[in-house]
């Protein structure tokens, strides 16, 4: 070693962050490391260079270093779209790995994005590696992802194509909500790894948050029998359930429903359910006043429960009165929803 004013062999390694491993830097940047031979002032040190541009093309997508974020916001049902990220190795032959951030406990618009991501050498083709909701992607790859079988060469590119769709089906209290994907990507120099070790080690825990007590938030009385997709039902203290759809049976009358809950009329401020307990029709015995607050709280309502698992701040479709017996007929029937009881998890309500 030389003595001099220039960096040391140690501080130079330290700060590459990892012998063979780097990401890009900026928007259509390289960020290169060393890795064979390089000189530097007051020092002699084995290094060469390895470098990975990545360009992402496409409303929405920015990249950050190593991570390119891909997000969904003023969209409308009906909108489809394409982003395409370009990775471009350069200096020395790399391995490409890719993994994806988890998603939120709670994201309706993620759940209701259909997407397809594809993988292509050369971007004159493609090869799916996912089709699925937004929210399922970023689970999917939340381990990591190797993006090429063998090496890459000095100028290869490599595509990664993302689809999406936003359906026109289902989408009450969707639109005006946002999304975001965020992956991550790491080059490792093919003369340093055989491609078996996956760089990101074990941190894509994407496990959902705990729920150890489910504890009821309160009672929405429906009323009339007959409830149209919009309508909302207060739950007290500011919360409220806004239905998302409904079926009805041929009289009018309203026997299942999707909810979302909502506090001070935003879903975003709003704990995640998980448990909804749907009753309908009057009671065996309503009791000697026979007042409204008994309505459809018996033993024959009609009471189904169902677990929202994992919770989340909207039911995952329909939920439904509970199937009876009608009189001396014997008929099967569902009664009108009555009520819907809310439980959340303890801790979530502020």
């Amino acid at each position: 070693m030389i003595d001099g004013d220039g960096p040391s062999r140690r501080e130079i390694l330290a700060g590459a962050s990892g012998l063979g491993v780097f990401g890009a830097v900026g928007g259509a940047g390289t960020y290169a490391v060393l890795n064979d031979s390089e000189e530097f002032p007051g020092s002699s040190i084995a290094a060469g260079e390895l470098g990975l541009a990545i360009d992402c093309q496409g409303g929405g997508c920015e990249t950050d270093g190593n991570a390119v974020s891909v997000s969904f916001g003023g969209i409308e049902p009906g909108d489809t779209g394409t982003r395409t990220i370009e990775l471009t190795v350069e200096g020395n032959a790399a391995r490409l790995w890719l993994r994806t951030a988890c998603p939120p406990a709670s994201d309706p618009l993620g759940d209701a994005l259909a997407v397809t991501l594809s993988d292509d050498e050369g971007c004159g083709g493609t090869g799916e590696l996912f089709s699925g909701s937004l929210t399922d992607l970023r689970r999917e790859f939340a381990d990591g992802i190797s993006l090429s079988e063998g090496c890459l060469d000095p100028g290869d590119t490599r595509c990664l194509t993302l689809e999406w769709n936003f359906s026109e089906e289902d989408v009450e209290g969707l639109v005006g909500l946002s999304a975001e994907l965020e992956l991550e990507f790491v080059a490792e120099q093919c003369r340093h790894t055989d491609g078996t070790e996956n760089p990101f080690g074990e941190s894509g825990d994407c496990s959902e948050p705990p729920c150890p007590d489910c504890v009821e938030l309160g009672r929405a009385d429906v009323e009339p029998d007959s409830v149209s997709p919009g309508d909302r039902f207060s739950l007290g203290s500011g919360y409220e359930i806004k239905f998302l759809s409904v079926t009805n049976k041929g009289d009018g009358e309203t026997v299942c429903g999707a909810i979302r809950l909502l506090r001070e009329g935003s879903e975003a401020a709003a704990p995640a359910i998980c448990k909804v307990v749907v009753r309908g029709g009057p009671p065996d015995h309503a009791g000697g006043s026979g007042r409204k607050s008994q309505r459809g709280s018996g033993p024959a309502s009609g009471a189904k429960e169902f677990e929202i698992d994992p919770p989340a701040t909207r039911t995952r479709g329909e939920v439904c009165t509970g199937q009876r017996e009608g009189g001396n007929s014997g008929k099967v029937f569902r009664p009108a929803i009555s009520n819907v009881m809310v439980h959340i998890c303890q801790g979530e309500s502020q």
